[in-house]
C-alpha cells in the first residue's frame, strides 16, 4: 500500500488511536524459565513532573490516582488471558517470591478538548497518554527488571462530525446517530478519552509482556503489542510505511 493512502484508510475505518509499545529491553538473565504464577500490578503513580492534564470529575476525585487504576483495570481485563492469573497489587505491599510484577509511571497525560474531537477530529483536541513501565520476574529479583519500556498515544487523526457529515464511516456512523437522536451520551461514548486511553495503555502493557513469553514459548500466542511502524496480524506484524515519507 502506497503511503500516501494510508491517511485516508486511517480515516475511513477510525483505526488510528492506539498505544504503542518503544524503547523496550529485555534482561534475558531475569527472563522466566516457565509459565508465570501469577501476573500482580501495582497502581500506576502519576511521575513527579510529568505533563498532567486532566481535570477532575468531582470534588472529591484525585484525578491522578484515578488515572493509575484505569491503566491497572486495563492490565486486569487482559492479563489471564494472555499471561496468568492476575490480581492487584497495592502499593506499599511486599511482593511474593513468584509470579510477574509490573510497576509504572504515568509521563504524560492529556484530556485534550473532546468538542473538538467531536467537531473536528483530524488531531485536534487529541488525547495523550505516555508511561514508563516495569515488568520483575519476581522469581528471579525483585530488584532489578526483567523487562524495561515506555507506552505512547492518544487520540490521533479520527474524523469529527464535520467530516463525518460529508462522508460516514463505521467511526462516525454513531455520532451521526447520536445527533440524530438527541442522545449527547451516545456522541460521548463514541469517542475516546482518558479512561479509553488508559485502559488501553493497560492493555498494552499486558501485550508486550504477552510477546515476550511467546516468544519464549512459555504461552501460545493471541496478541501482537503494536509497535510504531507496525500492525499486529494474526501472523505477525506487518510493517507500515511512515506518514511522514
Amino acid at each position: 500500500m502506497k503511503p500516501r493512502f494510508l491517511p485516508l484508510v486511517c480515516l475511513l475505518l477510525g483505526a488510528c488511536s492506539s498505544v504503542s509499545v518503544i524503547e523496550e529491553q529485555e534482561n534475558a538473565a531475569l527472563a522466566p524459565k516457565s509459565v508465570p504464577s501469577a501476573l500482580l500490578v501495582r497502581p500506576f503513580e502519576v511521575s513527579k513532573g510529568a505533563r498532567f492534564d486532566v481535570v477532575p470529575t468531582s470534588a472529591k476525585e484525585d484525578p491522578r490516582d484515578k488515572v493509575g487504576r484505569l491503566i491497572t483495570d486495563g492490565v486486569l481485563s487482559r492479563g489471564a488471558r494472555w499471561v496468568a492469573p492476575t490480581k492487584v497489587l497495592e502499593r506499599g505491599v511486599k511482593p511474593p517470591k513468584a509470579g510477574l510484577l509490573v510497576e509504572g509511571r504515568v509521563l504524560v497525560a492529556q484530556q485534550g478538548s473532546r468538542a473538538l474531537r467531536l467537531g473536528v477530529g483530524f488531531g485536534a483536541g487529541r488525547t495523550r497518554m505516555d508511561t514508563t513501565v516495569q515488568v520483575y520476574n519476581l522469581g528471579a529479583s525483585d530488584k532489578k527488571p526483567w523487562l524495561n519500556f515506555k507506552t505512547t498515544g492518544g487520540s490521533n487523526m479520527e474524523p469529527g462530525l464535520l467530516f463525518s457529515l460529508i462522508i460516514p464511516s463505521p467511526a462516525t456512523i454513531p455520532i451521526l446517530i447520536g445527533v440524530a437522536g438527541g442522545t449527547a451520551s451516545t456522541v460521548s461514548r463514541s469517542h475516546k478519552g482518558v479512561t479509553q486511553d488508559a485502559k488501553r495503555t493497560g492493555r498494552a502493557v499486558v501485550s508486550a509482556i504477552h510477546d515476550h513469553l511467546a516468544a519464549r514459548q512459555l504461552v501460545p500466542r493471541k496478541a501482537w503489542p503494536k509497535r510504531i511502524g507496525t500492525i499486529g496480524t494474526p501472523v505477525g506484524q506487518l510493517n507500515v510505511p511512515s506518514l511522514d515519507q
